[in-house]
């Protein structure tokens, strides 16, 4: 007649669950108490040597000019706040520190007492290109900046950002 296991028995490391009592004791043995062979650190150490390589590598690249599509623009230093770029079509915007490129309607200019972009007929986005008061926002070009020399990539339009509802009136322009 089987004999229900006594509680004494059951072992004290935790629940068996799905494992039987002989499997759970080699198991705990196997797992926890097994030490870890030499090959496990010489593989993390050869893991750590490869991507310190790659890493190098990327970085090592990082200053190389693109190619083409890419255009230069020239010395981000010596580039105006806001101006058209006649090569691109784009208006090129250096504000803030950042070097952006947008589709934007003739007579964009830059209004540093507003820290915005205008136009002449009243419509005014932020120098992200994102539109206020319901202006839809511009479409933008990739910039890059390379050894302090600014590229656009004239063949690729990002989609502009959700335009903000807040209306913002003028500074500089009048509408």
């Amino acid at each position: 007649m089987p004999t229900e296991p006594d509680d004494a028995a059951a072992p004290a490391f935790g629940p068996r669950g799905y494992l039987p009592d002989r499997a759970a004791r080699r198991a705990r043995k196997i797992v926890l108490r097994a030490p870890l062979g030499l090959q496990w650190v010489v593989g993390a150490l050869a893991a750590g040597a490869v991507l310190l390589v790659a890493g190098a590598v990327l970085l090592g690249r990082g200053d190389a000019a693109p190619g083409p599509p890419w255009v230069a623009l020239g010395p981000v230093a010596a580039l105006p706040a806001a101006a058209p770029d006649p090569a691109t079509d784009l208006l090129v915007v250096t504000v803030g520190g950042r070097l952006r490129a947008f589709e934007a309607p003739p007579g964009t200019v830059y209004c540093a007492a507003t820290n915005r972009l205008e136009h002449p007929d009243g419509r005014v986005w932020a120098v992200t290109g994102r539109g206020t008061g319901g202006t839809p926002s511009l479409v933008a070009a990739p910039t890059l900046g390379v050894d302090g020399v600014g590229y656009v990539d004239p063949t690729v339009r990002l989609p502009g950002a959700e335009p903000l509802a807040d209306p913002a009136t003028p500074g500089c322009t009048e509408g």
